[in-house]
């Protein structure tokens, strides 16, 4: 059995296949049904319904330079929305930090330290110090190494020499600056759609798992048929939006496993008592 699709692009009317809702996707993920938010078969109708199966590349290649990039991602990150980040890159541009591959900490944070425009307002970025020294190290690390013809996992590992970048920012710049298909951006939002759709479980962590949650995040999108470097900007874009709705679907589901899990140990226990009677 299969699952039917239809949808308009513009005044066309398209037809398309999933496999029945109870097929497994990979181990242990179940398609679900299209029009349930967050199963892998909502994420593939999401996908063709945007026709991101015809795009060239990913929605975010970078159209800059290796340092732009590595810039640009190293202001974002946890705590720091995306205008604020984006805010915050424009200065440093502005200020030709970039352009002059500034290697001084202090001349990062002076242009940090001023409030940015965010949407009409005025706001304060986040780690100013912290992130000047990280940026002076990449400005620095970069003058003196050649990775610009480097790809995909390549760029990424290179990059994870330099003071301030782990494997999600490696990860990040390595996709935007070079398309690439075989590295992930493990961010909050990404994890959160992998827990809601299985594809990792609330006690995977980041820190400790990312390189076994990124084998599992793009073994899922070859499965679906979707590049993951597009994947996972149409996730990311759709898990902003849904804000609070996917944090409360995540705490249902966290709650969901815990229940599960003493449920267990509660059966086992049992087992283990002897018998009154």
């Amino acid at each position: 059995m299969s699952q039917t699709l239809r949808y308009w692009i513009e005044e066309e009317e398209i037809v398309r296949y999933l496999p029945d809702a109870e097929d497994e996707v990979i181990s242990g993920v179940r398609w679900g049904e299209p029009w349930v938010i967050f199963t892998p078969a909502y994420w593939l109708s999401q996908f063709w319904m945007h026709d991101l199966d015809k795009v060239a590349h990913s929605p975010y290649k970078a159209k800059g330079s290796l340092a732009e990039e590595v810039v640009f991602c190293l202001l974002g990150g946890f705590g720091v929305s995306a205008e604020l980040s984006i805010s915050a890159f424009d200065a440093c541009c502005d200020a030709k930090l970039i352009e002059n591959m500034e290697t001084a900490p202090e001349a990062w944070t002076e242009v940090l330290l001023r409030p940015l425009q965010v949407n009409g307002k005025l706001q304060r970025y986040r780690y100013p110090n912290q992130k000047s020294r990280f940026l002076a190290a990449a400005m620095s690390s970069l003058a003196t190494k050649s990775l610009e013809n480097l790809n995909g996992v390549a760029l990424r590992d290179a990059l994870l020499e330099i003071d301030g970048i782990g494997h999600k920012i490696a990860g990040w710049v390595a996709r935007n600056y070079t398309d690439a298909d075989d590295v992930a951006i493990l961010d909050i939002h990404l994890v959160r759609a992998g827990i809601l759709c299985g594809i990792f479980t609330p006690q995977d962590r980041v820190e400790k798992d990312y390189l076994s949650m990124e084998t599992r995040f793009i073994e899922f999108c070859n499965m679906l048929g979707a590049r993951p470097a597009v994947l996972d900007c149409l996730i990311w874009d759709q898990m902003r939006g849904y804000g609070n709705l996917a944090i409360d679907a995540i705490r249902g589901t966290a709650l969901g496993a815990a229940k599960a899990t003493n449920n267990k140990k509660q059966k086992r226990s049992e087992v283990r008592q002897p018998s009154l009677f």
